[in-house]
């Protein structure tokens, strides 16, 4: 049986307990986990700055952003992987920014039929929930994200 309908090239990308769906178009770049520099007197979910292609990007846990008593940790490095994300607003300190993913984001094309919604409370770091195969993701409210980022990046370290 075909697919009738368009199919969106998407990453499926492993967080520590969850996992977010992001459009392959935001996705610059997807790298190994590596060392970052920390940034003194951030919120914890700024992890710190990647120095990427002459550029300094912010690091942001998705998890943390969302659970304010959530903790940063790696299952293991050398699964991690960082999410380098085309800022999509017209933000004043940065072009790109990332996410940390426990293992390595998965390219997938979805088709609509193969979501459906779930009834989860949404954080305000999602506009979405929704069912993939036998997994609840969340479609990220990359919006609010930028907005936090660039709060924290234009203060403190741009």
């Amino acid at each position: 049986m075909s697919h009738e309908t368009e199919a969106l090239a998407t990453y499926v990308i492993p967080l520590q307990k969850s996992t977010i769906l992001l459009p392959e178009a935001s996705v610059a770049e997807i790298i190994p986990y590596e060392p970052l520099q920390r940034v003194q007197d951030t919120p914890d979910w700024f992890i710190g700055l990647l120095a990427w292609r002459g550029e300094q990007v912010p690091v942001v846990s998705f998890e943390m952003l969302t659970i304010k008593r959530a903790s940063f940790s790696l299952v293991s490095v050398s699964s991690a992987s960082l999410v380098v994300v085309r800022a999509l607003g017209d933000w004043r300190g940065f072009q790109y920014y990332a996410l940390v993913a426990q293992a390595q984001p998965q390219r997938v094309m979805i088709h609509d039929d193969e979501l459906s919604d779930v009834a989860d409370e949404i954080a305000m770091t999602e506009v979405l929930k929704v069912r993939y195969g036998n997994q609840v993701v969340s479609i990220p409210d990359v919006d609010y994200i930028e907005a936090q980022v660039d709060l924290i990046a234009f203060e403190t370290v741009l």
